[in-house]
């Protein structure tokens, strides 16, 4: 399974540092990050692939997190448009509606909501999660009891 986050802010540092403690494979991350340095750095510190922009090739994963803050989030979903063939969509943005994400997103509905805290870069962390009803359980991913086992069908 691949990942990528759009955003490579501090939380995304954070969610990256605990899935690279639990074995996750850093050719299997990416980050899509506007500032060079900041891609510079999350190349250097973690080894993983970064892009300047949303392209179908920097979003050719089967989970997209989105790591950017809410004024962005729409801007950013709407440049997703036409992407995302079923991805899960993980969104860490506080304050944004399912359905607004969903209606930017191009009515994609394989969305999951979650709020992260920074312990989680100490493995130390509590999130909570909202998958949009609707979500087939067949559309979460599970490969890797540690990321996404906990992603349930809420409806």
């Amino acid at each position: 399974m691949n990942i990528t986050f759009i955003g490579g802010g501090n939380m995304a540092g954070a969610l990256i540092t605990g899935l690279l403690q639990k074995g996750f494979d850093p050719a299997a991350i990416s980050v899509v990050e506007i500032s060079a340095e900041s891609r510079a750095q999350l190349s250097e510190k973690f080894g993983i692939a970064t892009h300047e922009e949303i392209s179908a090739a920097s979003v050719a994963s089967d989970v997209i997190v989105l790591a950017v803050k809410p004024q962005q989030l729409c801007s950013v979903a709407t440049q997703l448009h036409g992407l995302l063939d079923g991805k899960l969509v993980i969104s860490i943005a506080a304050g944004v509606r399912s359905a607004d994400l969903s209606l930017w997103l191009g009515d994609h509905t394989v969305i999951v909501r979650a709020m992260p805290n920074t312990p989680a870069m100490v493995l130390a962390g509590v999130t909570g999660l909202y998958a949009m009803p609707g979500v087939p359980e067949t559309n979460v991913a599970r490969p890797k009891s540690y990321l996404v086992q906990w992603v349930r069908h809420c409806g």
